[in-house]
């Protein structure tokens, strides 16, 4: 949920909500002690200033300068981490000697320490472990220790026990209705307003938190502390259901829109998303871009979305990288060490283009497992029709492995099978991505089998076709069998399109000499290898479909499958990066959307 609009929304009033309820909590023991005693009243609220003076004006310095101390890129040393800890406790301390909770002091400690920076990550790399997996469980545990079934109805039979439990449900049934009001009056539809609501009205831990302090304070009884903790319990069982009932922002990316290359009408825009996950994979992307022949009548829209890891931080940011207003952008600054080079040359390409390429760029900081409803989220927001991701793999100059990222991988998967648009997956041997001259000529090659993925290719080459600068050669491999089908069969429906799509690619791309289109009759797989070995050298990029689901029906990849590394890259695809490392030819590898016309 964290990664989706509800989820934003939700952690950025729940911050707000937090600060207030922590005020109110002071402002309440405030009141309390001053009943007893003024002096005591007074003094609590001057140790309260007094500790939000310390925290601010010695702490708040003290870890500023660990953090500047540290070189750009770096993480903190062991001995910073050992003196924030103690800080921790000496503000633990000091809350405790001032009548606070000692929980306030090491609360408002992290308020201070700026978000994202080298000493949050090496706390959270150094400490998580043990705060998540050993003493959150403790604490679990020792607070539902301290709810004794025993007293369970004995508890019940006092009116202060029995009124605070009609008034946690009252409470809870007023948070959910003004949140559900709220929301509604701000614009939003009925489910999510719902889902939002249960979702505000939910604390789980910190709730649970809050009753064992009160307890601590001899402010609830036991009767009342295992009754509110049942409570609890039922509250955060029940709304994760209802929540996952009323919203799933995983629905709306399956909706297909006919969003795909094919679909396009003449002389429209193509948009665009390009993910980047590091300066590497900027040159050959914008090469690519680049050979796609943006002109006044078929312009590009080009979305740019660098996705990091979560790291150092609490909740997931999207940062809009616009350059009218890059420089009041308060992420801007903060986090621009993680997109400014990927930023800048995205922009320098669109300043060399003259007005027909429009560049957006973004920055998404979120944990691994939500980046593909992040892809898919800004895909539907920007209505593009093709979304191209970098392979996993990344190769050095003399064809040898340079990365293997998994999660990058796990991301493109992710992406295929949820995005409502194609989707095409680019892998860099070397050739797209040299810095050449303007002068220079591009061989590109599209091999046709035939199927909506292959439909797709062709169309994107069509653009292809109009740089001058491109050299483009079709490449139909049929089977004997085949070409007997379609004689015999020219009612089937996917054929026709086939037909059709090679009728309109040789009608319009013919002419200057620099289109070529072969035929070649491939049996099987066998043949289908070792056609693509001998020629695949030729050339400076290749363009296939993914083919999922018809590498079987296909004479021409039959028991290819088997062999099939890459999945996600299809049969040809997969065959091509697979090759050793003196084939140097970038593959594309695309598949259309789910709905084809």
């Amino acid at each position: 949920m964290i990664s989706s609009d509800i989820g934003r929304l939700g952690l950025s009033a729940a911050l707000v909500g937090d600060m207030l309820s922590q005020l109110g909590l002071v402002a309440g023991n405030a009141v309390r002690l001053y009943q007893v005693s003024a002096v005591r009243g007074f003094f609590y609220v001057a140790g309260f200033f007094f500790e939000g003076f310390l925290i601010w004006f010695v702490f708040k310095p003290a870890t500023l300068w660990m953090i500047k101390r540290t070189p750009k890129g770096k993480l903190v040393g062991g001995s910073n981490i050992q003196g924030v800890m103690c800080l921790v406790l000496l503000s633990s301390a000091v809350s405790v000697l001032l009548s606070q909770p000692a929980i306030l002091g090491p609360y408002l400690l992290g308020l201070i320490i700026p978000d994202g920076s080298p000493l949050v990550i090496s706390m959270i790399e150094r400490l998580d472990f043990f705060v998540s997996e050993l003493f959150l469980p403790i604490f679990i545990a020792m607070s539902a220790i301290q709810a004794d079934l025993s007293i369970l109805l004995v508890g019940f039979k006092t009116v202060f026990t029995q009124f605070n439990i009609v008034l946690a449900f009252v409470t809870f049934s007023v948070k959910v209705i003004s949140s559900f009001l709220g929301s509604l009056y701000s614009g939003l539809p009925v489910h999510d307003s719902l889902a939002l609501a249960f979702l505000m009205s939910n604390k789980g831990i910190v709730e649970l938190a809050f009753i064992t302090i009160l307890r601590g304070y001899s402010v609830i009884s036991d009767g009342l502390l295992i009754w509110l903790t049942l409570i609890i319990l039922l509250v955060a069982t029940l709304v994760p259901f209802v929540v996952k009932y009323l919203y799933n922002p995983s629905i709306k990316y399956a909706v297909s829109q006919n969003k795909n290359i094919v679909n396009l009408p003449k002389n429209s825009e193509l948009r665009v998303l390009v993910c980047v996950h590091q300066e590497k994979d900027t040159h050959g992307l914008i090469q690519l871009l680049n050979l796609s022949c943006p002109t006044k009548q078929n312009p590009l829209a080009i979305s740019v979305l660098h996705p990091v890891d979560l790291v150092g931080r609490i909740t997931p940011v999207f940062i809009s990288h616009k350059q009218d207003n890059y420089g009041n952008n308060p992420y801007s600054h903060q986090d621009e060490s993680y997109s400014e080079n990927i930023v800048l040359c995205f922009n320098r390409f669109e300043r060399d283009q003259n007005g027909t390429v429009c560049v957006e760029c973004f920055t998404t900081i979120t944990p691994h497992k939500f980046m593909v409803s992040e892809v898919c989220r800004l895909e539907l927001q920007k209505a593009s029709s093709l979304i191209i991701l970098p392979f996993h793999q990344t190769w050095t100059a003399d064809g040898h492995m340079d990365r293997d990222d998994n999660t990058i991988k796990a991301l493109n998967s992710g992406v295929i099978e949820s995005a409502s648009c194609s989707v095409g997956i680019f892998a860099n041997r070397g050739n797209l991505g040299n810095m050449m001259s303007e002068n220079d000529c591009y061989s590109v090659c599209v091999i046709f089998l035939g199927g909506s993925d292959d439909r797709e290719a062709i169309s994107y080459a069509k653009r292809l076709t109009k740089d001058p600068r491109v050299e483009l050669t079709l490449l139909r491999l049929f089977a004997h069998s085949t070409a007997e089908d379609e004689a015999c069969n020219d009612q089937n429906w996917d054929k026709m399109l086939d037909s059709e799509t090679l009728r309109d690619f040789k009608t319009n791309c013919f002419g200057d000499g620099r289109v070529r289109y072969i035929e070649a009759v491939c049996e099987d797989g066998t043949h289908t290898v070792m056609g693509i070995r001998k020629m695949v050298n030729d050339f400076d990029l290749m363009v296939v479909g993914r083919r999922k689901g018809l590498e079987e029906s296909s004479p021409q990849t039959c028991g290819l499958n088997e062999w099939n590394d890459f999945p996600e890259l299809g049969i040809l695809g997969d065959l091509i990066v697979s090759l050793d490392v003196n084939f140097r030819a970038s593959v594309l590898v695309i598949q259309q959307s789910a709905t084809d016309t």
